[in-house]
């Protein structure tokens, strides 16, 4: 067995470098501002975020400030969390941006500034996300190279009542550590901000850990057969990482079921069939682990707790215990 799992987590590895530079959006926390004064300001224009704002009342504005060079491109989306009849409008302000539109009347704007408006259409079919997985109504966006250096703003309009809304702005899509790290967790805030309940996200994950230890310690009391604190931590370790697996699944069948068949499910796929196999491996480690426990065992599991970090495994709790069973004394 051990021999089988050196090529396959080599090449779970390998998998792992080549798809982790082509995740999308990082999230971004920054709070709102209806007052061109105090706008939020986002400090690195071009690289890929998505922020998550909500339009309180009618004719409220949301401002956001972009400060650029000559010749960076200013990029922006506008999307809701699902169908609409009505959708919020994209507002552009800067030096030299050609005049587009009618500006609302509530809408506050910089003298020497220009006003692109773009209305707000909901698609006719969502896009597909395929990291989330989650359907994306995208009913606005702009592109542009700024023509000039300074401060660009970014307005968010909504002529109707309350609407939630994301801002996706850049293009270059890059993660600091941390934020890819957090991904697990910013993913279920996601879909909260779908509409889904928090704890029918986490179903899936709970229902399948706590049947997991349930049978663990059936067979236990059955057999009689004591475990280590390592085959336990192990053990657990693998059904986190299969019910991790289980979230994402059924979050991809509920997203294409509204969007359709979308070829680039293709590579969800692979976060789910990674952290499948490496739970697979990890119970299977925990089980056939003897006493003591050996090196090579424990060297198997915290390679597995690191791969679990690169593609989202076990929703980060996953590949902790793995770095705890690596490490736990033969008897607690």
């Amino acid at each position: 067995m051990r021999f089988q799992t050196v090529p396959a987590l080599a090449i779970i590895l390998i998998l792992s470098l080549l798809i982790a530079p082509a995740c999308g959006h990082a999230p971004l926390n920054t709070g709102e501002s209806s007052d061109l004064s105090t706008p939020v300001l986002i400090t690195q224009p071009e690289k890929s975020y998505v922020i998550y704002g909500h339009l309180h009342e009618p004719a409220m504005i949301a401002y956001y400030r972009f400060n650029m060079a000559a010749g960076q491109t200013l990029h922006v989306a506008l999307l809701v969390r699902g169908k609409s009849e009505t959708a919020p409008d994209l507002i552009i302000m800067g030096p030299d941006i050609p005049d587009s539109g009618t500006p609302p009347a509530s809408l506050q704007i910089l003298p020497g500034s220009s006003v692109f408006v773009i209305p707000g259409r909901p698609p006719e079919r969502p896009e597909y996300e395929l990291f989330s997985p989650a359907a994306l109504f995208q009913v606005a966006s702009y592109t542009t190279q700024v023509p000039a250096s300074g401060t660009y703003y970014v307005a968010v309009f909504t002529a109707d009542g309350e609407q939630d809304y994301s801002l996706a702005p850049g293009y270059k899509e890059e993660f600091t550590a941390t934020e890819w790290l957090l991904v697990p967790i910013s993913v279920i805030g996601i879909h909260a901000w779908e509409g889904q309940s928090p704890f029918i996200v986490l179903a899936p994950c709970i229902a399948l850990v706590l049947l997991g230890i349930a049978l663990l310690v059936r067979q236990q009391k059955r057999t009689g057969i004591s475990r280590s604190p390592f085959s336990w931590l192990a053990i657990t370790t693998g059904l986190l990482y299969l019910s991790g697996a289980s979230i994402t699944f059924t979050q991809m069948v509920r997203a294409l079921g509204i969007t359709g068949w979308d070829n680039s499910a293709i590579l969800t796929l692979l976060f789910i069939i990674i952290p499948v196999v490496l739970g697979i491996a990890a119970v299977r480690i925990g089980f056939t682990a003897g006493h003591p426990v050996l090196r090579k065992d424990r060297v198997f599991i915290a390679v597995i707790g690191v791969l679990g970090l690169v593609v989202w495994g076990g929703l980060i709790i996953g590949p902790v215990i793995a770095f705890v069973a690596a490490l736990v004394p033969e008897r607690v």
